[in-house]
């Protein structure tokens, strides 16, 4: 069971991504390169951020960042940033993204157009989330189709 945050992780959740059937309509026209970075709290000692590519309504480039000086130099047109806690509310369904953005839990810098464009297609995050084991530091262990919010 893949470990969130972890590049085996992110590799899990970008396959099943990319198996979901609506992900070209969801994914049609996006260029923007994005930033990811999960902050660290009291259950994540260390930050963790990925650089992800998109292409032709794929991810044609994904990495795990070293740091968060070298997530910065990117200067990718997207970054989004919320600590650990943040990101895994999301993750369980118990954080509402719309809610959690609003009131600056998450931040977004950059070109967040392609996001605002693409909010009607947030089920295809939900399903592969329910789909995908997923541990974390902290101890807990959601299954799959885990009841989400």
């Amino acid at each position: 069971m893949p470990i969130f945050p972890s590049e085996v992780w992110c590799r899990a959740a970008i396959a099943l991504m990319e198996a979901d059937p609506e992900l070209p309509a969801a994914s049609a026209g996006w260029k923007d390169d994005l930033c990811v970075v999960v902050l660290p709290d009291a259950h994540l000692r260390e930050p963790f951020a990925v650089h992800i590519r998109p292409e032709g309504g794929r991810i044609a480039d994904f990495r795990v960042l070293g740091d968060l000086d070298e997530a910065d130099a990117l200067d990718a047109a997207i970054a989004v940033s919320a600590p650990y806690a943040v990101w895994k509310g999301l993750l369980l369904g118990t954080v509402d993204p719309i809610e959690a953005l609003f009131s600056r839990k998450i931040q977004v810098k950059g070109n967040v157009q392609p996001l605002i464009e693409r909010a009607r297609f947030k089920g295809i995050i939900e399903r592969v989330l329910t789909q995908l084991e997923t541990e974390f530091p902290d101890g807990a262990t959601p299954g799959p189709n885990k009841e989400r919010r």
